[in-house]
């Protein structure tokens, strides 16, 4: 076990059983991530390529359910600062990310590439589980936002975007934000 899986074992970073369907299912990448970046410390060569690949495959989806439905929906309850900053960070993921793509894995800096996107991401994953997670879940207790139907959206949005890859090797058209047009997911007026 390492040290990502280790910091994801205790709240809020863990799947609780009281987490509703939108916290569950974006915790539980969470989680999967943390499992594989550790993995990606001690892999090496064609081991290492592979969990690069899953993991800049799956981020991308990831980042793009997160933009696409989750953040518009928690936009209002969460803050709008909360919201850029999860953009920017995103921003800075995919470009690793591509830059990772683009390598075969023989390159000297490309396992610190894959170390660095775990640090970037493991950092944006900590503070969306211990802030905006925990707004948000406020707000539904509440009443203001329905987790619940969020989670179905994020549910059907990351099934068409893993078909989309598996049919084409692409995730196709999304509207992932673009720092520039953070407008784009935060509510209108």
């Amino acid at each position: 076990m390492g040290k990502y899986v280790e910091a994801g074992r205790e709240p809020p970073h863990s799947v609780a059983a009281d987490d509703p369907r939108a916290i569950k299912l974006l915790k539980e990448e969470h989680q999967r991530f943390r499992h594989l970046f550790d993995r990606a410390e001690d892999a090496e060569g064609d081991q290492l390529v592979a969990i690069a690949r899953e993991l800049c495959m799956r981020l991308g989806v990831h980042m793009t359910i997160e933009e696409e439905i989750f953040y518009p929906a928690v936009a209002e309850v969460v803050g709008e600062d909360e919201i850029k900053e999860g953009i920017v960070e995103h921003a800075t993921g995919r470009e690793l990310a591509i830059e990772l793509e683009q390598l075969d894995g023989t390159e000297p800096l490309f396992k610190t590439k894959v170390h660095v996107l775990g640090e970037v991401t493991m950092h944006h994953v900590d503070e969306e589980d211990e802030e905006m997670f925990e707004d948000a879940r406020k707000a539904h207790a509440e009443g203001r936002i329905d987790l619940d139907q969020i989670g179905v959206e994020l549910e059907a949005r990351r099934t068409e975007l893993y078909e989309n890859i598996a049919a084409t090797g692409e995730e196709g058209i999304t509207c992932e934000a673009e720092t520039s047009e953070v407008e784009s997911v935060l509510p209108v007026g």
